[in-house]
């Protein structure tokens, strides 16, 4: 990965328009766990058939992380998901989000999910190019599916640990990115896919990723003035 932009200009697609964020927020002690949040959900909703899960398969428990709120549902989540075994993972993948004449049953990626509305694909993609978040080539065909979104986040939040001094553009486009892109759709993939197969583990994964995504946006709502 190139080295991100330091200054987010206006025209950038989360430009800061005289927002701030509070100084209780302290990204020495709420970007750490926040960023594995995010790496772990990239883990386990990234293809089985292409991708190596690292960060979820070493967190032991989420109670471990400093988060600035309580999670429910990770903990059950990761036990299945680990216990599945990677043929399973396979298998219910396939059938969920690849497999059928006429497309997959359940679009795993935001652009076929909501239709191919105008300028969601260009849009993404502009948030990756102004950070300078870059994508191997055997990715860079799907920056819209959901694995790819929540390690852009990924990215980003770490990012905002890592600024010597400023780290409000980063902290701007956590919010703008969730609120544009995985807000507007990920809470609808989960819900697809429980009625599709209630008994699916992407599902019981996807509601966890629905609770961490509600409750972390909420709180960064609640540190931008």
């Amino acid at each position: 990965m190139s080295k991100p932009s330091q200054i987010i200009e206006s025209q950038g697609p989360a430009a800061e328009s005289g927002r701030s964020v509070s100084t209780q927020r302290d990204k020495h002690v709420t970007a750490p766990g926040r960023c594995l949040m995010y790496a772990v959900f990239s883990d386990v909703l990234a293809s089985p058939f292409d991708a190596d899960p690292a960060v979820a398969t070493a967190i032991k428990t989420i109670a471990d992380l400093e988060l600035p709120y309580t999670l429910q549902l990770t903990d059950p989540a990761l036990r299945d998901w680990r216990a599945a075994g990677k043929e399973n993972l396979k298998r219910e993948y396939s059938g969920l989000f690849e497999v059928g004449s006429s497309g997959p049953p359940v679009p795993i990626r935001e652009d076929l999910h909501r239709n191919q509305p105008a300028g969601v694909r260009e849009d993404i993609v502009r948030f990756y190019d102004f950070f300078g978040y870059g994508l191997a080539e055997k990715f860079a065909w799907a920056p819209d599916h959901l694995s790819v979104e929540l390690e852009f986040m990924h990215f980003l939040v770490y990012q905002e640990s890592q600024a010597a001094e400023d780290a409000l553009s980063y902290q701007l486009a956590q919010h703008d990115f969730a609120e544009r892109h995985l807000l507007n759709w990920a809470p609808e993939l989960a819900a697809k896919v429980a009625e599709q197969q209630s008994d699916a583990l992407y599902g019981v994964l996807l509601q966890a990723l629905n609770e961490f995504l509600q409750k972390d946006f909420a709180w960064q709502q609640s540190t931008i003035d």
